[in-house]
């Protein structure tokens, strides 16, 4: 296969896979006031990545530097040796983000088998720009996290 036939190959790919991803984000609640667009522009800018068993994609006290949105499996949250809560497909993980310099308050790890998009801050920042219902989500998401946390505190 010569070098335009490979680059052309991938390039369908790609294509595919974001068209796949995107309408996997459509079956969630937290994506339902999303456009198509929007979804296809959210998926452009991120990172698929897989996982085979567990893996830290977030640790405790380290810089805030990215979010990611889980396409399926499930991730433990844990404060110290704690685990707090297990979430599962369609949630947005990773929400410190949004304050720049923060330090990460949870490690988040999948418990196995796990697909997620990885959103660097920049990129996360530009479509917070472009796409209000990103802002809304990312906004909901903080605040159920932030009630969860409220409620798993000791009186």
């Amino acid at each position: 296969m010569d070098n335009r036939r490979y680059a052309r190959a991938s390039e369908e790919a790609r294509a595919q896979e974001i068209q796949l991803d995107a309408r996997r984000l459509r079956e969630f609640d937290t994506f339902a006031k999303f456009s198509d667009s929007d979804l296809t522009r959210l998926v452009q800018a991120s990172h698929r990545t897989s996982t085979s068993g567990p893996w830290p994609l977030i640790r405790e006290q380290t810089p805030s530097d990215a979010c990611y949105i889980l396409l399926s499996g499930e991730v433990g949250v844990y404060v110290g040796h704690d685990r707090i809560a297990v979430v599962g497909p369609g949630e947005v993980i990773g929400e410190s983000v949004l304050r720049r310099g923060a330090l990460r308050n949870a490690t988040v790890t999948t418990t196995g088998r796990a697909e997620v998009l990885h959103i660097d801050r920049d990129d996360l920042n530009r479509l917070l720009a472009e796409i209000p219902a990103l802002r809304e989500a990312m906004d909901a998401t903080v605040a159920r996290h932030t009630s969860k946390a409220d409620t798993a505190e000791p009186g």
